[in-house]
């Protein structure tokens, strides 16, 4: 960029379309091409979701009045410990093919933290498309995902699957309400939006069998089936893209109802954001039947998917001060790096607990005075241990944190563990 070159970023119009459009197809050109057919679809898509979705953002950096990067923002309804709250998701972020190495991403991300920040998100969410350009933007690691390629047969079976019925195309509302009350429940959980309900009643591949209690939907498994052999159309795989439920019990009877499908597919494909999820089953192990020394058998590979960062760590704790914390009393003073803006701020978090002594809370305080311990973080790090996608006492273990009395990590450790660990498959 020359000297007198001046950028803005803004909103696009309808009249913008064209140029997003083609910015669009050369920046993700995967599965595309530069027909007239498949511009016309993209355009009318995004059109579509510019004058029609709320939740959908659409912005541009201009250069000179040129736009040169597009990136579309997600407002998503959130669950945060357990209530909703605001977040905003980061998509389709692409840079014009001969305006790259500019800094343009760099303003463009910045911009997305702003908005996240102003709109009132509580943290910025993205799936990368390279992971350690974000980590050094100051995003966290999220829960990874787990696919699990098995047998049909290792599921287990049940005798009484009367509750289960196939769903019908015309039930669609029920299953983005039945998704709703799962969110409801699923720390990390985001509702889905608008171009996402659009995908699924486009969707003539998928199939869904549903778990049906007094005519509510309770949970549901979304599968398509994909042949494995070229030249013998008997032997398929299942691919489960969700599963949805509202208890283990539900979820049993749903793996039940795919099980019963291995006549017509011999092996499953599961991607799951539950670690424990091979505890489920008969055997976990991977149909690669690969063996790993000493002793070990492949049971999954792991995905690395949303990342996070809270960009404003104040906001983000007074706005969660709902959140139950294990009983405790404790002052902690922390000087996180922001690897974005290459500084270090420092704050302290107080956790006190209520007069039942049930449950502490925290708090947010912008000065580190008289802290009863200390702790070194990166801001990275640190939007992964609020989110709840890593334990303190691992990271100080691995040497990822300092902590200026390690006798007092269990105790730190306790306090920011959480059960359920977040996770989303949403696409955006």
């Amino acid at each position: 960029m020359s000297k007198d070159s001046k950028r803005t970023i803004r909103r696009l119009m309808p009249d913008d379309m064209d140029t997003y459009v083609d910015i669009y197809l050369n920046a993700y050109p995967a599965g595309k091409d530069i027909s007239k057919e498949c511009y016309e679809k993209y355009y009318n898509r995004n059109m579509q979701s510019l004058l029609e979705y709320e939740h959908v953002n659409f912005f541009g950096l201009f250069e000179d009045d040129e736009l040169i990067s597009i990136m579309k923002l997600i407002d998503f309804d959130i669950n945060l410990f357990g209530k909703m709250n605001k977040a905003t998701g980061l998509m389709s972020l692409a840079v014009h093919p001969l305006h790259k190495k500019k800094g343009v991403a760099r303003d463009m991300v910045k911009f997305f933290e702003d908005y996240t920040i102003s709109s009132g998100g509580l943290c910025s969410m993205l799936l990368p498309f390279r992971i350690e350009y974000y980590r050094k933007m100051g995003y966290g690691y999220g829960t990874k995902l787990d696919e699990y390629r098995i047998p049909t047969l290792q599921l287990s079976s049940c005798k009484d699957i009367s509750n289960l019925r196939l769903i019908k195309k015309d039930e669609i509302d029920k299953v983005i309400s039945c998704y709703s009350n799962f969110v409801s429940s699923y720390h990390g959980a985001v509702c889905k939006f608008e171009e996402e309900i659009r995908e699924i009643n486009e969707d003539d591949e998928t199939r869904r069998i549903g778990y049906f209690e007094n005519q509510e939907l309770e949970g549901y498994a979304a599968f398509s089936f994909k042949r494995d052999s070229e030249v013998n159309y008997t032997l398929n795989s299942i691919v489960v893209s969700e599963l949805v439920y509202s208890d283990g019990e539900v979820l049993k009877k749903l793996l039940a109802g795919l099980r019963m499908q291995a006549d017509l597919a011999q092996n499953i494909v599961i991607r799951t954001g539950e670690a424990d999820f091979y505890h489920l089953l008969d055997s976990p192990e991977d149909t690669s039947s690969n063996y790993i020394n000493y002793g070990f058998i492949q049971t999954n590979i792991s995905a690395m998917g949303n990342m996070y960062k809270i960009p404003d760590i104040k906001s983000f704790v007074e706005k969660t001060s709902y959140r139950k914390f294990p009983v405790e009393n404790i002052k902690i003073g922390f000087t996180v790096y922001d690897e974005f803006k290459g500084e270090n701020n420092s704050f302290a978090i107080l956790f006190s607990s209520d007069e039942s002594n049930l449950y502490s809370s925290w708090s947010f305080e912008s000065e580190n005075i008289n802290s009863d311990l200390e702790i070194k973080i990166k801001l990275s790090d640190l939007s992964a241990l609020f989110m709840g996608s890593a334990d303190f006492a691992s990271m100080v273990r691995l040497g990822i944190v300092s902590i200026s009395d390690k006798n007092l990590t269990e105790k730190v450790d306790r306090l920011f563990h959480l059960n359920q660990r977040p996770f989303t498959n949403t696409d955006y």
